[in-house]
């Protein structure tokens, strides 16, 4: 569309008729695949992941996708990231820095190990956790380093990885939203000594709920089966139920392990197909007014789980959530602030109440707004673009469109 097509054309709030004018391209998520693996799960004659094939098919695919030697598949990936705390030895006063902008499956099991969340701010482009944040917030009693790669954009792990190393510090990635990213050659996940994949419903690949943990090292991987699986050691010379330190029942059953093992053969094009609809986005909207484009970071190549804009006020003349609105009625499945605040403004932190009686080591840290002040400007003026990976050619052009012309009409007004 040419700008004077924009200029004779308002948008759908001023009148104008709405960019999108059909819905977006939609695809089947599960089919035939799954369905042959879920059948051969139940022809086993078991569910359980120690005695089927299923989970154990799973793990050693999902390490040779990424490169890792061992694999640990769980229920979920709130219990990856615990159980990757448990293994780390992850205890009660122990401190861990992770980003405010995230999911609390990433920071209750921090609470559950009875360790403190210590809120580092983030680059004000990448969106991702700031090395010279981090930096400055490890005290003597800092364990680890949990990395979020947000919105499939890898955080800066090369810097990370030195601060980790040169403090003695674990490195643990949190790669739910960062299935297929790489980060200068490698897979995320595969730079600190464990990284933490989820299955959830809403991710690059699903089955329903599920998660898995990788590792090079075969200690931790050992500790991490034992984490998942109540510290019941389930190889055949073990004793039965002789458990060394606390675990709970993290366990995938080989119906989830059958979904996902179909689902991980769908990963490389559901992945190149978000990169590059995301990429010509990046590409056709960088002189777009008012409008600040998330910025991959370098030697990234994202997988893109959504798309986050960010409103310039004083040259759009509008804040987020009329940016969001607009392009709402122009037919674009859009929403303003991601999250809505940090997590540390959450009152589970602001009121210490995560537990109704007895103290908590994290009682003892104040949490409250201000502590991370691009972390709160970023949800202030963020607009997420929801990204499915079935979008087409045309659902791009129309959404670019939108996007342009409603932001010309603001920055007009």
């Amino acid at each position: 569309m040419t700008t004077a097509a924009l200029d004779r054309d308002p948008p759908a709030v001023a009148g104008g008729s709405p960019a999108k004018t059909t819905p977006y391209r939609q695809e089947r998520r599960y089919g035939e695949e799954e369905l042959a693996e879920l059948r051969e799960a139940l022809e086993q004659g078991t569910l359980f992941y120690a005695q089927g094939q299923k989970v154990k098919a799973l793990e050693k695919a999902f390490a040779e996708s990424v490169g890792a030697a061992h694999a640990i598949a769980c229920s979920s990936g709130t219990a990856a990231i615990h159980s990757a705390l448990i293994a780390a030895g992850v205890s009660p006063g122990d401190e861990v820095i992770v980003t405010p902008i995230t999911d609390m499956g990433s920071i209750a099991p921090i609470l559950y190990q009875g360790a403190i969340p210590v809120f580092a701010d983030l680059d004000p482009h990448t969106y991702n956790i700031a090395p010279t944040s981090v930096a400055a917030r490890i005290t003597p009693r800092t364990r680890a380093i949990l990395a979020v790669h947000l919105a499939g954009n890898a955080c800066d792990l090369r810097a990370l990885k030195k601060i980790a190393d040169r403090h003695g510090l674990l490195l643990i990635e949190d790669c739910a939203q960062a299935h297929g990213a790489r980060y200068e050659g490698r897979a995320v996940g595969t730079w600190g000594q464990i990284g933490c994949y989820s299955y959830n419903e809403f991710k690059h690949i699903s089955c329903g709920d599920g998660g898995v943990v990788v590792t090079e090292d075969a200690a931790l991987a050992k500790k991490l089966r034992l984490a998942t699986d109540k510290c019941y050691d389930r190889s055949p010379d073990a004793l039965v139920r002789q458990p060394v330190f606390l675990a709970n029942n993290y366990r995938m059953t080989e119906l989830q392990g059958a979904v996902a093992l179909a689902q991980l053969r769908k990963l490389p094009s559901i992945v190149q197909r978000r990169r590059d609809w995301c990429g010509a986005l990046n590409e056709r909207l960088r002189d777009v007014p008012g409008i600040s484009l998330p910025q991959v970071t370098s030697g990234c190549d994202p997988s893109w789980w959504f798309y986050l804009m960010r409103v310039k006020p004083q040259t759009l003349r509008a804040d987020a959530d009329r940016l969001a609105e607009a392009l709402r009625a122009e037919g674009l499945p859009v929403s303003a602030h991601y999250i809505g605040n940090c997590l540390y403004e959450y009152p589970i932190f602001t009121q210490h109440s995560a537990f109704e009686r007895g103290e908590h080591p994290y009682a003892a840290y104040p949490y409250a707004r201000g502590k991370c002040p691009e972390a709160e400007a970023i949800l202030e003026t963020g607009v997420m673009l929801a990204v499915k990976e079935s979008y087409s050619d045309a659902d791009l052009e129309e959404t670019i469109y939108a996007i342009r012309r409603v932001a010309r009409w603001f920055a007009g007004q």
